[in-house]
C-alpha cells in the first residue's frame, strides 16, 4: 500500500512538473496581436522624434516592407587592340586570297573599310605668269540678258511699289525674292579672284563629281539659278550628275513644275524628294546615298552661284590624295 503511494506522489511530481513547464513555455511565447520589441523600440522611438522617419525605401514606419535592392549591372571594360585585329584580318584575308576563296561580299567590304591606293599620279598645279591658265575661258562669259538686271552681279534696287511685296517675299523665303525672279537665271558674275588665280594650269585627269543641293521650300529662281551656274561654269567632261534633295517641300513650284523643267537637261539633274523633313545634315546624307555617279561629292547651299574656273581648284588637292 505504500509502495503504491508513493508511486502515486511521483507520478503526480512528474506531471505537475511537465505542465509546469508548458504553462511557463505559453506565457513566454508572443501572440499575433501583441507588439514586437522592435515595434516597441520603434513607437518609443517615435514618442521622441515626432518627424516621421521614412527608411531607405522612403515608407513611413509601419508601411516598409522588405524589398531586395537590385544592383546595376557591372560590366567590365575591355579595351579592344585595334591595331592587332587589323593585322589579324589582314592576315587572314591574305591566306584567304591565296587559297582564292575571297567571296564577292568580302572585297566590297574591304573596299568599303579601306581607301584604294591610289592609281594615278597627278601633277601639282603650276603657276604660269603671263599664261592664261588651262582651266579659264577662252572668251569672256556671255550674259543672260544683255544689259538686264543683275548682270556682273551688279545690284538690283527696286523703287517704292515693290515695298510690300518684298517684305512678303522675305517673310517666305528669308530674302528678297522679288529682285532675284527679275533677274536671269544665266547671268553672268564678276570675276573676283586675285590676278594670279587666272595662270594657275591643273592636270586634267581630274576626278568627276556630282553636286548635291539640298533644298526646303526654296524660291524657284535662286534654286534654279544654282543648277544653272553649275552647268554653265563646269567642264562637262567633270560633271556626272546634280543631285537635288527635296526635304519635305510643300511649295507647289517644287513638284510637277521642277520635274518637268529638269528634264530639259536629259538625266543631268535628278531630284528625289524625302517623305518627311529629315533636316540638312540627314539631308545630305541621303544625297550621298542617291548619287552614284561621281567620284567626289560636293554639297552647294539651294541659293548659291558658283564662279568661274570654281571646280579646278576645289577638286586638284582631292584627285592628287583622296585622304
Amino acid at each position: 500500500m505504500r509502495l503504491k503511494i508513493g508511486f502515486i506522489l511521483r507520478s503526480l511530481l512528474v506531471v505537475g512538473s511537465f505542465l509546469g513547464l508548458v504553462v511557463l513555455w505559453s506565457s513566454l511565447t508572443p501572440r499575433p496581436d501583441d507588439p514586437s520589441p522592435l515595434s516597441r523600440m520603434r513607437e518609443d522611438r517615435d514618442v521622441n522624434d515626432p518627424m516621421p522617419n521614412r527608411g531607405g525605401n522612403g515608407l513611413a514606419p509601419g508601411e516598409d516592407r522588405f524589398k531586395p535592392v537590385v544592383p546595376w549591372p557591372h560590366v567590365e571594360g575591355v579595351e579592344v587592340d585595334l591595331e592587332s585585329i587589323r593585322r589579324k584580318n589582314k592576315a587572314k584575308n591574305e591566306q584567304e586570297h591565296h587559297a582564292g576563296g575571297d567571296s564577292q561580299k568580302d572585297i566590297m567590304q574591304r573596299q568599303y573599310l579601306t581607301f584604294k591606293p591610289q592609281t594615278f599620279t597627278y601633277r601639282d598645279p603650276v603657276l604660269r605668269p603671263g599664261i592664261l591658265g588651262n582651266f579659264e575661258p577662252k572668251e569672256p562669259e556671255p550674259p543672260g540678258v544683255v544689259g538686264g538686271p543683275g548682270e556682273k552681279a551688279k545690284p538690283l534696287v527696286l523703287g517704292p511699289e515693290f515695298k510690300h511685296a518684298i517684305q512678303a517675299s522675305i517673310k517666305e523665303f528669308g530674302f528678297n525674292m522679288v529682285a532675284s525672279d527679275m533677274i536671269s537665271l544665266d547671268r553672268s558674275v564678276n570675276d573676283l579672284r586675285q590676278e594670279e588665280c587666272k595662270y594657275w594650269h591643273y592636270d586634267e585627269n581630274l576626278l568627276t563629281s556630282s553636286v548635291v543641293i539640298v533644298f526646303h521650300n526654296e524660291g524657284w529662281s535662286t534654286l534654279m539659278r544654282t543648277v544653272h551656274s553649275v552647268i554653265k561654269r563646269t567642264p562637262r567632261k567633270y560633271l556626272a550628275e546634280i543631285v537635288l534633295i527635296d526635304d519635305f517641300s510643300n511649295k507647289e513650284h517644287l513638284k510637277e513644275k521642277l520635274d518637268e523643267y529638269i528634264k530639259l537637261w536629259n538625266g543631268l539633274v535628278k531630284v528625289f524628294r524625302n517623305e518627311r523633313r529629315e533636316g540638312l545634315i540627314q539631308a545630305r546624307s541621303i544625297g550621298a546615298q542617291k548619287a552614284k555617279l561621281g567620284q567626289v561629292l560636293i554639297y552647294l547651299d539651294a541659293h548659291c552661284e558658283v564662279a568661274v574656273n570654281w571646280y579646278a581648284p576645289l577638286v586638284a588637292p582631292i584627285s592628287k590624295d583622296r585622304t
